[in-house]
């Protein structure tokens, strides 16, 4: 589809200049991909929590509480010593490794009920790290006058809300 094409298409719900569609277009697939996985997981994530027996949500909670406040100050430093290029693709090759090995942990039944505890903790804490690594590359790939203008159009429910007159 030429951009041209799509610029017209995409101006009568989004407030996007000829020169924008391409990253546009290109952000709302990003997110939506990692809206997806996350999607695909959650349920997953339930299962293993529901599991271990429902009196040991809070635990798992708590737990998952405690890991963010080790991890974050370690995902700071991390972040602000690489170069976007390279930090992004590092963090997503670090999650499919995790997910690899998640599954292989699953698949031949090694400590089934501690393995399933440790994915509820680590989908939560995921799901934190990938969408503010999203936020992140956003921030920096849109001015802030752009940012504000486009935001909402590369959420996946951004445009149908246009449509309705939601902001």
């Amino acid at each position: 589809m030429n951009e041209s094409v799509l610029h017209r298409w995409l101006a009568r719900v989004v407030n996007v200049r000829p020169g924008e569609v391409r990253a546009l277009a290109w952000s709302f697939a990003y997110f939506f991909c990692l809206l997806a996985g996350y999607y695909v997981l959650r349920p997953l994530r339930d299962e293993m929590g529901i599991a271990g027996g429902v009196r040991n949500l809070p635990w798992l909670f708590t737990a998952t509480f405690v890991v963010m406040l080790a991890v974050v100050p370690v995902f700071g430093a991390v972040v602000a010593r690489l170069p976007r290029r390279r930090f992004i693709p590092l963090v997503y090759h670090f999650f499919v490794a995790n997910i690899a090995i998640f599954w292989l942990l699953l698949t031949f039944d090694v400590g089934k009920a501690h393995v399933a505890r440790v994915f509820f903790v680590w989908i939560s804490v995921f799901n934190l790290f990938a969408v503010s690594v999203f936020w992140s590359f956003m921030a920096d790939l849109y001015a802030s006058e752009q940012g504000k203008r486009l935001s909402a159009s590369s959420r996946p429910e951004g445009p149908p809300a246009r449509c309705w007159g939601q902001r």
